[in-house]
């Protein structure tokens, strides 16, 4: 990392990624509950594909919230910032490759800029834009869950349902968390992204 990632005067990217249900979401609610209380304007995002729990709030799986903008894109972002000072933005994988100019955008302008998602797809391959997003990034925490095969460390999200859109929006019973020696990627072909 480079001093000028993480200087008072610039933005700051920080990533929160691993598999379903390792508390990304939470970790995220409790950063920006943190910045708002340090008195900093923080403004939430979500995808709009994700309604699972509210369409309005980020929500972990618990019941936790936070007040947030849904956004079909990475342009939706930028153009609802606003004056924020923290922007969150939860299941960043939706959002794909259009997230990183955004986020670079968004530093540029000297936001802090905090993202999770899940960092690998249902094939075990790398979900953009978190690869593109590593030379920007000034911190990246990498959440894991138990496995439910066998409870060693988990970092992949085992598609449990059928497969029934582009975009596979899940929850409890869609998903658990597998280490690599219990994950079973889903039959090809994968999606291109």
């Amino acid at each position: 990392m480079t001093a000028a990632l993480s200087s008072p005067t610039r933005g700051r990217i920080e990533v929160i990624c691993g598999c379903m249900f390792a508390g990304k979401t939470a970790l995220l609610i409790e950063r920006l509950s943190e910045a708002r209380a340090a008195g900093r304007r923080v403004r939430a995002f979500k995808h709009s594909l994700d309604t699972r729990y509210d369409v309005t709030r980020l929500a972990t799986h618990d019941g936790r919230t936070f007040e947030a903008i849904p956004a079909a894109d990475a342009d939706a972002i930028l153009r609802s910032r606003g004056d924020a000072e923290v922007i969150g933005i939860d299941e960043a994988q939706f959002f794909g490759r259009g997230l990183v100019a955004a986020c670079q955008a968004l530093h540029e302008a000297g936001v802090r800029v905090v993202l999770a998602g899940i960092h690998n797809d249902a094939w075990g391959r790398p979900f953009p834009p978190f690869p593109q997003l590593e030379p920007l990034q000034a911190s990246r925490d990498v959440l894991r869950a138990a496995c439910r095969a066998c409870g060693a460390p988990g970092e992949f999200s085992q598609r449990m349902a059928p497969v029934t859109d582009e975009f596979m929006v899940g929850g409890v019973g869609d998903y658990e968390p597998r280490c690599a020696a219990c994950f079973e990627p889903l039959p090809e072909p994968p999606p291109a992204y």
